[in-house]
């Protein structure tokens, strides 16, 4: 494992490999998270990529935290799309989680000379809505207090809001789940620039306190996911997740190389709630990509296509 720092535009990114050479995959964790929350899909690309990357945004590992004008998708994909140049890698597979999916989505409409594949696990930016609380995450004193550096989380709370039912009465998932949680002030500060970076126009942001819905409209990719056709995307999500909807994950029914499947019973925490299930499908999708990185004790049984 090598850890390195790339410095983009003043901040830090906190880049960790395992392996070398081609091919690549490049990991992107969801809001305020970090490896540890994709350490199954870690594990699985590790088996049949030549070099696994995961690249933390600014604050989230190394200081300074992001600020409010430089935490915009499209700032953190050219972020990511630097960091990736800087490592010398000049295509990969990307994977991202909640905010991570919606980074690697815009990344892939800037560039798309990057992009082998797209997977995207539970991805912000498809849709329109999040979970109402995001609302509140939006008011500059309500927002400010609720998005202050603490140790968040609870059991109720992990159960309530981040997982499904099926492991909602798992107590030591849940343990590790509040594991994860952080205290640290940059990773505070750069998810609370990143909320506030990413709000509709204050006319737009009156309506929306009003209005059920619209959390995501001032940086969901909308009708331009249509420019994505020629990219090869496996989209997973929990039919549970109460954090941003299931149903978004209809946005990619035309698109003609998207393949979409949803775990019953699994929330938002899906990478770490239905690992096996999800690097099922990761498995055969990087397969399809290239034959040759499926692992040959397997080939027999993989499944035609969809």
């Amino acid at each position: 494992m090598d850890v390195r720092t790339v410095a983009v535009d003043g901040y830090n990114l906190r880049v960790t490999t395992w392996g070398h050479g081609a091919p690549h995959a490049v990991l992107l964790p969801g809001l305020s998270a970090d490896a540890r929350s994709l350490a199954p899909q870690i594990r699985e690309f590790r088996r049949t990529m030549g070099s696994v990357h995961v690249i933390d945004l600014p604050g989230f590992a190394l200081r300074p935290a992001l600020l409010t004008k430089d935490a915009s998708f499209t700032n953190l994909a050219r972020y990511v799309a630097t960091t990736v140049d800087e490592l010398g890698v000049s295509h990969a597979t990307f994977l991202g989680h909640s905010l991570g999916g919606g980074v690697a989505l815009h990344l892939a409409l800037a560039r798309p000379d990057l992009v082998d594949g797209l997977v995207l696990l539970a991805p912000a930016a498809l849709g329109r809505s999040l979970h109402w609380i995001y609302k509140l995450y939006c008011l500059p004193l309500i927002g400010r207090a609720l998005l202050r550096p603490q140790r968040k989380g609870s059991k109720p709370f992990v159960r309530h809001f981040l997982v499904g039912s099926v492991r909602a009465h798992d107590d030591h998932f849940l343990e590790l789940m509040l594991r994860h949680n952080s205290d640290s002030r940059e990773r505070a500060l750069s998810t609370r620039a990143i909320v506030w970076a990413n709000q509709p126009s204050w006319w737009r942001r009156i309506l929306l306190m009003a209005t059920p819905g619209n959390e995501q409209i001032a940086f969901s990719i909308g009708d331009r996911v249509s420019a994505l056709a020629d990219v090869p995307t496996l989209v997973l999500w929990g039919s549970e997740d109460r954090v941003i909807c299931p149903s978004d994950a209809r946005r990619c029914a035309d698109h003609p190389l998207a393949e979409i499947h949803v775990a019953r019973g699994i929330g938002h925490m899906l990478p770490l709630e239905a690992p096996g299930w999800t690097n099922g499908y990761i498995r055969r999708f990087v397969a399809r990509l290239d034959p040759r990185l499926l692992p040959a004790r397997t080939r027999p049984a993989l499944a035609p296509a969809a």
